[in-house]
C-alpha cells in the first residue's frame, strides 16, 4: 500500500516539476518583440548604451563614480588629493597608494573598472550584430546612422580603455571565442580608434550634445571631433608603445589622413578644433595649465588648448 501512495504522490510531483521547468517568465520579452521595429531597434540596441555612461556602482561610470576612472585619472595626479584625518578616508590605503602610484595587478577596483569599460565594449559588439541581423526592417539610412551611433560610443569606451590601460585587445566581433582574442600594442587600439571616429564622424548626428532635445548626452558629429582632437593632441603618448625608454616620437612626425589630407598630430589637433568652433563651441583657457599649438612654419601662437 505504502508503495502504491509514494507512486501516486511521485506522478504529481513530476508534473509539477516538468512544468516549472516549463516556465515562461512574464518579466522578460521575446527578443523578436523588443528588435521588432526601426524605433525599439534604436531604443534597445542603441540608446541603451548610454544607460553605462553613468552608474551608481562604485568602480563603474565614465565620471562622478567613487574608486572609478575618475579618481584613477585625478588622484594619482597634482590635480587632487584626499587627506587622511585619523582614521577617516583612509580605505585601507587606498588613496595614499593612488597618489603614491602603488596600485598592483590585485586592485580589485582596477579591475573593476577593467571589467566596466570592456563590458560595455562587448554589449556595443552585440548591438552591432542585432542591428545587423534586423536590417531588414531598417533603411539603409537608419542601418547606416544605427551603425555608426554604436561604433563611435564603443571608440569613446576604447579611448578609455587605451589611455588607463595601454595594451588591450581589440575586439570588434560580439561572436569571437575568448582564445582568439589577442593583446594590442597602445599604438595599434590608438589607430583604432581615430580610424574609426574618422569613419563614422560624417555619418553622426551634426547636433549639440549638451543642449536638451532629440541629442542630449548622445554621441553627435561635434563629440566625436573633440575626441579626435583630444587623441591627436596626446599623439605622442599614445603612439609609444615602449614608454620605460625615456625616447617619444615628435608630433610633428606623427601623421594622419585628414579628408584626404596629410597632417601631422598638431595640425590634426587644430583642424577638429576649428571644426568644434565653427559648431559653436570655445575652447576655456582658465581651466587648467595651457597647451600652446604652433604653426610649425610661422612659430606664431594659434591658440590654447586644454584637456
Amino acid at each position: 500500500m505504502k508503495t502504491i501512495i509514494k507512486y501516486i504522490l511521485a506522478v504529481p510531483l513530476m508534473l509539477c516539476f516538468s512544468s516549472c521547468l516549463d516556465e515562461h517568465p512574464k518579466d522578460q520579452l521575446d527578443q523578436e518583440a523588443i528588435y521588432n521595429n526601426a524605433d525599439n531597434i534604436y531604443k534597445n540596441a542603441v540608446a541603451s548604451l548610454y544607460n553605462y555612461i553613468g552608474s551608481n556602482q562604485e568602480s563603474e561610470g565614465l565620471q562622478g563614480t567613487c574608486r572609478g576612472i575618475y579618481d584613477y585619472n585625478t588622484l594619482t595626479t597634482d590635480e587632487a588629493m584626499i587627506p587622511i584625518r585619523g582614521g577617516d578616508w583612509y580605505d585601507g590605503g587606498l588613496w595614499e597608494n593612488m597618489y603614491q602610484h602603488k596600485w598592483n595587478a590585485n586592485d580589485i577596483n582596477l579591475y573593476n573598472v577593467w571589467k566596466y569599460l570592456f563590458k560595455v565594449i562587448v554589449i556595443s559588439n552585440q548591438s552591432l550584430s542585432i542591428i545587423d541581423s534586423h536590417k531588414t526592417l531598417l533603411s539603409a539610412e537608419q542601418t547606416r546612422d544605427f551603425t555608426a551611433e554604436v561604433r563611435a560610443v564603443r571608440a569613446l569606451f576604447y579611448y578609455y580603455a587605451m589611455d588607463m590601460f595601454g595594451r588591450v585587445p581589440i575586439v570588434t566581433s560580439y561572436d569571437v571565442k575568448l582564445e582568439q582574442v589577442t593583446q594590442s600594442e597602445r599604438s595599434e587600439v590608438f589607430k583604432f580608434i581615430v580610424d574609426e571616429l574618422q569613419d563614422v564622424a560624417p555619418q553622426l548626428a551634426d547636433e549639440h550634445s549638451n543642449k536638451e532635445g532629440n541629442y542630449y548626452g548622445r554621441v553627435t558629429r561635434p563629440v566625436a571631433n573633440f575626441l579626435l582632437a583630444k587623441l591627436t593632441l596626446n599623439a605622442e603618448i599614445y603612439t609609444d608603445d615602449n614608454w620605460t625608454d625615456g625616447k617619444r616620437q615628435d608630433g610633428k612626425s606623427i601623421y594622419f589622413n585628414v579628408n584626404g589630407e596629410k597632417k601631422n598630430a598638431w595640425e590634426t589637433c587644430i583642424w577638429y578644433c576649428e571644426q568644434l568652433r565653427q559648431e559653436g563651441y570655445e575652447l576655456e583657457s582658465d581651466y587648467a595649465s595651457n597647451f600652446a599649438v604652433h604653426n610649425e612654419n610661422s612659430k606664431e601662437n594659434i591658440f590654447t588648448i586644454v584637456r
